[in-house]
Formats: C-alpha cells, structure tokens, sequence
C-alpha cells in the first residue's frame, strides 16, 4: 500500500488542476505550473491487481503547498498520514504506533522530484508525455521510478482522475472530489509532529530513532 500510496500522493502533488479549461490537456497543464499554489480536496483510491479486480479501498483528504509540501490523510481501513515537508516524508501508521521517516527527494525518486520541483521543462525531460482525448499519458524515460506509467484523465480541462501502473502489475487509481485551487492552507499541516509514544525510525537504516 505504502509505494502505491506514495507514487499516487508524489504524481497528484503536482498533476491536479488547471485554469485553462478549453486548452489542450499539455497545455492546460503547462499552465498549472504557473497558475496553481495550492490545492485541497478529499480523495477514493483503489488497487486493482492484474485481473482488473480491487484488492484495496481507502479514501481521504489532502492538503498541497507548491512546490514541494503536501499533506495525504487515509481515513481508512488502515489510517495513515503522509507529510512532505520540503525535505523530508514523514508516514505515520496510526494503528501499528510508528512512523517512518526519509529524505524527501530519495522516497520520491528522481523524477516525480523533478515533478514536486514544478517546473515543466524538468517534467518534459524526465517523462514522455502523450495526449489523447481522454487522458494525459506520463512514462518515465530513465529506470528506478516507482511506477511504469501514470495516466491523467481531464474533464473540461481540469484533472479529475489519475492511474497509476506499478512494477508488479497492479494498477492505483486515485478520483478527486471537492477541488479546491489557490485557497488558503494552514501551514501547520505541512510540519510532522511526532506523537508521544510512538516508534520513528530512520527507512534506509532501518533504526530506530526513539
């Protein structure tokens, strides 16, 4: 769930919408780079394994502050909060008490890096991009990204839906609902406070920092 969850948070931090709603979609979302600060909403994400049948359910809501902090809440079955700071990316597994926590460009990899950086020609360079009526297609150019291929669907211009291919053959979809665009966010939600009594640890060492 985690790298799903994180290839998903890492691409929509950057790909949600748009102002030019009669544009073409790699126009439209040109123009996000230069026109979008912030973004809120609530989320549903599924899993679908290689049979096209959901494994996995969860929905919630998520806070964004270009170019590089956002806020990823599951509400549920499993409750997890993912915090990007601008330099590190915090997990909190609410039932298991622990929270992982890494440098912020590793865990993303360098491409969706790149994305969180906002900057367009950074996103041409790292990813062929390919339009169609229906959807914006992203596929990594170089290797070590954590997904084979990332799908942007668009409806009157503004990004509404994302898919997401992984490695194993499994398929994260991610609908968005209530967007909202260039509204104030606190930015308290974008600084991780760890919990009393709960286990941090260091992903790549695997140690335990309290």
């Amino acid at each position: 769930m985690l790298r799903n969850a994180l290839a998903a948070a890492a691409l929509i931090a950057v790909l949600i919408p748009c102002s030019a709603a009669q544009a073409g979609q790699l126009a439209a979302l040109e123009a996000y780079y230069t026109d979008v600060e912030t973004v809120q909403g609530t989320f549903r994400q599924y899993t679908l394994d290689d049979r096209g049948q959901v494994v996995e359910e969860s929905e919630g809501d998520f806070a964004i502050l270009r170019p590089d902090r956002f806020h990823w809440s599951y509400a549920g079955p499993f409750a997890q909060e993912i915090v990007a700071d601008g330099e590190r990316l915090w997990v909190h597994d609410v039932e298991l008490d622990q929270v992982t926590v890494r440098p912020q460009r590793e865990v993303l990899g360098s491409a969706p890096a790149q994305l969180l950086a906002g900057d367009f020609d950074a996103l041409a360079e790292a990813f062929e991009l390919e339009e169609t009526d229906d959807y914006v297609r992203l596929t990594p150019k170089g290797g070590g990204e954590t997904f084979d291929e990332a799908r942007l669907g668009l409806e009157e211009g503004r990004p509404s839906a994302l898919e997401v291919d992984d490695a194993l053959g499994q398929v994260t979809r991610v609908e968005l609902s209530d967007v909202r665009i260039n509204e104030a966010v606190d930015e308290e939600r974008f600084r991780f406070e760890v919990p009393d009594g709960v286990d941090v640890y260091e992903a790549e060492a695997d140690e335990a920092l309290r």
